[in-house]
């Protein structure tokens, strides 16, 4: 738990948690190694240590793409173009109306793999575990 515990820690280095959210905590993820010619991916942490990408530009998109998917409507994109229109009577536009024509980013790093890799590196630190051998 330890070893959990402290590459959890060293994660929040790259995971800005900005809002709670329907599985845990909603926040950008700001790993040093993605592309900056594009927005920071949204992505959701659950309270199982499990990350999830979102859909959207936006911390605002991303949130509307979610509930979408909740809404009362036959499908999400219908349910998203009535969140948006409502959004933009509230003063809170969003980049369009089409659920479809959302960003969907794809991580350079994986949040998942990362804290894989952060936690294990902290069992071996603890002598938990024996350091494995990069395949070359």
């Amino acid at each position: 738990m330890q070893a959990v515990i402290a590459g959890g820690a060293k994660m929040a280095r790259y995971v800005k948690l900005v809002a709670a959210g329907g599985k845990g905590w909603i926040g950008y993820w700001l790993h040093p190694d993605e592309p900056t010619d594009q927005p920071w991916p949204v992505i959701e942490l659950d309270t199982e240590f499990s990350y999830w990408g979102m859909s959207g530009s936006t911390l605002a998109e991303a949130c509307a793409a979610d509930r979408a998917d909740y809404h009362d409507e036959p499908d999400e994109g219908t349910a998203f173009s009535l969140l948006s229109a409502r959004l933009a009577e509230l003063g809170l536009p969003l980049s369009g109306q089409d659920h479809d024509a959302l960003h969907e980013p794809a991580c350079a790093v994986d949040p998942e793999e990362l804290t894989e890799e952060l936690i294990e590196a902290e069992r071996v630190k603890r002598g938990l575990a024996r350091e494995r051998l990069s395949p070359r």
